[in-house]
């Protein structure tokens, strides 16, 4: 059945988007008596058809849950990021942007229907109790939760919560036959934006940003200064995934490589001013030559950095188009604790590009599915660009607008990978559940040097083989040799941290490859 063909059978949907009158105005006054009529004008249309279902609709609504419905179907005709925000999402929301949360610090997964400790954040209320890698939480305040189908929300349900607030949790660890019980006080948990710093050949200096929260800049900073100190003289900045954040954390990235009075971004609307921001501190990484890495997953802010860097003659892009979202939303809370996401700006490089890509309101779907038809197509762009929409920077580069950032130099979509036949090994949850068992049995033998001369495919394959003994692997040798890339990075990382991760997995990355020959 063809889209145009359901919306002809969605009269409900639309009848809901009447009751937006509750959050707009109050009911015009009229008669309770159902034969009266009701005072219409032409500014209380939506109200009048409230007043008319909660007077006359034959069954009961829920008059709550038709409101959420009603802005929902609303801000969806406006465009693509105009949200709304459930009030018991809002709080987690805001975290993610924040960076941080109130908990007792561990990095947890499901496995085998038990919450299991990946890693303790450093620093934090499990590390400084001694609560370990491999732990198992079995028990969180005398409540059972092994083997109960426990999911991540009820995992993050019992164990965040206000800092300064307890928690008791009893813990099985390996080879250990009395439980442990802990009392834990909860305390600030960073969610850190920066994944990795690391320093590659020849002076080359990485960072890897997930997103743009609240505390980007101190972290990117203090990375930056880390590196500098171990002799970085040129840097990969590395923005794949990043779907982006906070306006200000891009603006504080960006000033780090800028000259005073260089342009960031300006951002403009309907109803909000054209508003300019500039470097206006002393860049700290004037001399390192930079190259920026992007991919169809760069959105937003990421788009504003490799945008500002590129414009600015400051940054050679290098990757694939980024995903061309340049709206910029300003958060309104509504009177029940929930928020409305509204688009308010359009934001511009410093050339003057509007980096949002073409839209249609109301199709949401087609506007999120032009990556994946980028993807299907080998990563390659269809995008015609219009003389209209090539500019110029002060260099006398060539830079494109009409629809995210457009790299320097492009790097293709590896399609002697094929992504049917590595799924099974990531849906199934099988390279993580390998990774950890296989760390977990190593963990006081394993050295990195051994992990990266052991035959782990083998290993895999026979691990597979308890869970499904008809599986076969039927990979030709670059698939092999990228799964057998994944389970080293993991088990490195379960191990070790982010760092061994990151070595292991930024070994024959064409991305970093292709950056290293340009720096």
């Amino acid at each position: 059945m063809s889209k145009r063909i359901k919306k002809q059978y969605q009269p409900i949907a639309f009848s809901i988007v009447l009751i937006i009158g509750v959050l707009i105005g109050n009911f015009i006054n009229n008669p309770e008596d159902g034969n009266s009529k009701l005072q219409i004008h032409q500014s209380s249309k939506i109200n009048t058809i409230l007043r008319l279902i909660q007077r006359d609709y034959v069954d009961t609504i829920n008059q709550a849950q038709l409101e959420e419905s009603a802005v929902k179907s609303i801000l969806k005709e406006l465009d693509p990021h105009s949200t709304y925000i459930k009030k018991e999402r809002l709080q987690t929301v805001n975290e993610d942007l924040e960076g941080s949360f109130g908990g007792i610090g561990v990095e947890f997964n499901i496995q085998q229907d038990s919450i299991v400790v990946v890693s303790p954040i450093t620093d934090g209320p499990s590390e400084r109790l001694g609560i370990k890698s491999g732990d198992r939480i079995v028990v969180v305040d005398e409540e059972n939760v092994a083997g109960i189908g426990i999911e991540n929300k009820g995992v993050i349900d019992r164990l965040r919560g206000e800092i300064g607030t307890k928690v008791s949790v009893g813990i099985k660890r390996k080879s250990v036959k009395e439980l442990l019980e802990y009392r834990i006080t909860r305390g600030k948990i960073p969610l850190y934006s920066l994944d990795v710093k690391l320093m590659l050949e020849d002076g080359i200096g990485y960072i890897k940003l997930n997103r743009f929260s609240g505390t980007t800049t101190d972290e990117f900073l203090d990375a930056v200064q880390s590196l500098l100190n171990s002799g970085m003289e040129n840097l990969i900045l590395d923005l794949r995934g990043n779907p982006g954040g906070y306006l200000g954390a891009a603006i504080n990235i960006s000033d780090a490589f800028l000259g005073s009075e260089e342009m960031i971004v300006f951002t403009e609307g309907r109803k909000r001013k054209r508003q300019e921001f500039h470097a206006d501190k002393k860049a700290l990484l004037t001399n390192c030559k930079v190259v920026v890495l992007v991919d169809e997953g760069s959105a937003s802010a990421s788009e504003i950095v490799a945008g500002a860097l590129q414009d600015n003659d400051r940054a050679t892009i290098v990757g694939r188009r980024t995903f061309g979202k340049g709206l910029v939303q300003e958060q309104i809370e509504l009177y029940d604790g929930s928020a409305v996401r509204l688009t308010t700006q359009r934001y511009y490089t410093p050339t003057g590009r509007s980096i949002q890509k073409p839209y249609e309101n109301g199709k949401e779907d087609d506007y999120f599915m032009e990556v994946y038809e980028r993807l299907e197509n080998g990563g390659e762009d269809s995008l015609a660009i219009a003389d209209s929409l090539i500019f110029t920077t002060p260099k006398g580069k060539k830079v494109y607008g009409g629809g995210g950032i457009t790299p320097d130099y492009y790097v293709a979509l590896d399609t002697t990978l094929d992504s049917k036949k590595l799924n099974p090994f990531f849906s199934k949850n099988w390279i993580f559940d390998f990774c950890f068992d296989y760390a977990d049995t190593h963990r006081e033998s394993l050295t990195e040097k051994q992990l990266l001369e052991r035959d782990i495919y083998t290993a895999f394959k026979l691990f597979i083989n308890t869970i499904n003994a008809e599986f076969v692997f039927d990979l030709n040798q670059n698939e092999r040799n990228y799964l057998i890339k994944q389970l080293k990075a993991n088990i490195g990382r379960n191990l070790w941290g982010n760092e061994v991760f990151y070595s292991i997995l930024l070994q024959d990355d064409r991305f970093v490859d292709r950056a290293i020959l340009v720096l």
